[in-house]
């Protein structure tokens, strides 16, 4: 659809070319639309069957856990906003442990079927996440339609495999035979011919039965599969959603009068429809005539008058770049028991913008068979009779899930930042959102710590938990200590006093020694000296340490001084920086 010279999207007001109003829109459509019959054979069986094709406007991923006494599992779900044609906007829960649904953005274009409506009963493991997520509704198949190719998730909830059996006719046949056997009195063989009819008719009506609903589950898969297959053959252009809105460029401006976004060659705004470049008046010639008689011509250039709408990008680096800080500093790290450890502490603070996140789904289930043997001896008389042996086996489950992933921020030195995210910051960060990260990393020979000092959703308002670099550390000696403490006490049990004599009248002066034997208790206990020696080292040792430790936690407070007012200065805008972001896109 054009108007002019240039392609109207679905979300244009005006044309970009002329700034006339446009009076026909662009129209996008659903799978229904486009294929009437879509759900028509489906509906025989299904009669709720239906399809919701939208636009993902917001995704947030969680986890649902089942436990009981034996099994604690979790299961990831994305929870979606999805807007449709008509601007209705659905809610709804994904399987996120589904390959198709894993990289799934912020602005796919999807198809979500059901056949019934489904709800997910296992309870939401997280309590933030029970205030974002509304309801239970989950969509077991979903289409994601791109320009070029369809892929689809599908769930296991929808099955070929009939699940049905016949066990009806040995219930009534039983029931037959005990009723002639008791109630009518007749013998074995008469009550169990009696009940041999029964037992026949009623399992060739189940078997009739269960083969007609065995026959009429695969024909509503077969329906399901033919009607997705549809879907997953309608493409992106065929829905009308490759012209939806422009993708945001770097080149892109704020428009002069209505201060929304749009793109630089855009001649009018196509929002609101006002001129974006007011021309240079041309020379013009003017004729003035001093008398009727005479005429002088004369040449009067006016100045130009030109406004320029502001660069988007100009702004979103300016907002970057004013909270945005790396650095690094040398830092030695002092042991009592080893030798100092020295490295470097990086520290960055970014403020920037989601190009892209790469995630994927990762479960793990684990099986544990324990098998417990209760034994019952039993005597009578005081005399043996026997043994019962019971033996009960019982099956632990224990399931997780996790989201591992990569975001890639656009920043102000046009130089795009990677970090791998963690599971709460990946599972709710949507491309276009704006994120502030700050982090510290330690790197010496022999250690690596990573801290994120700040984290924020800005375009969300969603805070994330976060840690310090003041609290790194090292433990070194410990197991010295321990060997150390243990010796003192052997060599304390294996001597006695007077083997330690010889050592003392080396070690100590001879004023030492006559003061010694001022003290007889004190000579008599000499077989304590190995403690006592420990107990002084130890108490040496922390008190070095602990001077060391005041040493360090200055050394890190030092380094990390600088990012922590930038961080503090950003909290103290947030809602500044907030409504600037707000206004940009």
């Amino acid at each position: 659809m054009q108007h002019c010279q240039t392609t109207v999207y679905a979300t244009d007001l005006h044309c970009c070319d002329c700034g006339e109003a446009l009076e026909q829109k662009r129209q996008m459509h659903t799978v229904e639309e486009l294929s009437p019959d879509l759900l028509v054979d489906v509906k025989n069986y299904a009669p709720q069957a239906s399809t919701i094709t939208g636009v993902v406007k917001s995704m947030y991923y969680y986890k649902r856990r089942y436990k009981t006494n034996n099994d604690n599992m979790l299961y990831g779900y994305w929870w979606l906003e999805v807007e449709d044609k008509d601007g209705i906007i659905h809610e709804f829960s994904v399987d996120a442990e589904k390959d198709v649904i894993a990289n799934l953005q912020k602005g796919n274009v999807i198809t979500a079927f059901q056949e019934t409506p489904l709800t997910l009963n296992y309870r939401i493991a997280d309590g933030n996440a029970r205030r974002v997520v509304k309801n239970d509704r989950f969509m077991p198949v979903v289409i994601v339609h791109f320009a070029d190719q369809q892929y689809r998730s599908w769930d296991k909830t929808i099955s070929r495999n009939y699940t049905g059996g016949t066990i009806l006719w040995l219930v009534l046949s039983v029931i037959t035979f005990l009723i002639m056997l008791f109630a009518a009195k007749l013998e074995f063989l008469p009550a169990l011919l009696a009940s041999l009819p029964v037992a026949i008719g009623v399992f060739m009506a189940e078997h009739n039965y269960h083969k007609k609903a065995k026959a009429k589950q695969e024909a509503k898969y077969d329906a399901i599969l033919a009607a997705t297959d549809v879907m997953l053959s309608t493409t992106l252009n065929q829905l009308g959603y490759n012209m939806l809105a422009r993708t945001p460029s770097k080149s892109d401006v704020i428009c002069i009068s209505c201060q929304q976004r749009i793109s630089q060659d855009a001649a009018h705004c196509y929002c609101c429809g006002a001129k974006q470049h007011v021309e240079a008046i041309a020379e013009k010639e003017q004729s003035l005539a001093k008398d009727d008689e005479q005429a002088i011509s004369i040449q009067k250039a006016l100045e130009p008058s030109i406004t320029k709408p502001t660069s988007i990008a100009q702004l979103e680096h300016a907002i970057m770049d004013e909270y945005s800080l790396a650095y690094e500093n040398d830092y030695v790290h002092k042991n009592v028991w080893a030798r100092n450890e020295k490295g470097t502490i990086h520290h960055r603070a970014v403020l920037g913008k989601v190009l892209e996140k790469e995630q994927s789904a990762h479960a793990n289930e684990t099986r544990q068979t324990v098998t417990t043997t209760e034994t019952t001896t039993t005597y009578r008389g005081g005399m043996y009779v026997g043994s019962d042996v019971k033996e009960r086996v019982e099956v632990y489950r224990n399931r997780s899930t996790t989201l591992k992933g990569e975001i890639m921020l656009e920043t102000a030195s046009g130089e795009p930042f990677i970090f791998k995210a963690g599971e709460d910051l990946l599972g709710s960060v949507d491309i276009g959102d704006w994120v502030y990260y700050a982090f510290s990393s330690v790197d010496t020979k022999r250690y690596s710590e990573y801290y994120r000092e700040y984290a924020v959703n800005v375009s969300k308002d969603i805070k994330y938990n976060n840690s310090s670099v003041r609290n790194f550390g090292m433990v070194h000696g410990f197991n010295r200590m321990v060997l150390l403490g243990l010796t003192s006490v052997g060599l304390a049990w294996y001597f006695d006093a007077q083997d330690f004599y010889p050592l003392v009248n080396t070690l100590v002066p001879d004023a030492g020694i006559d003061l010694l034997n001022n003290y007889p208790q004190v000579v008599e206990h000499l077989d304590g000296l190995p403690v006592a020696v420990f107990i002084v080292l130890s108490v040496v040792t922390g008190v070095w340490g602990f001077i060391y430790s005041q040493i360090n936690g200055s050394r890190l407070k030092r380094s990390v001084k600088k990012l922590e007012s930038m961080i503090t200065k950003f909290s103290k805008q947030f809602d500044k920086v907030s409504e600037q972001i707000n206004k940009l896109n």
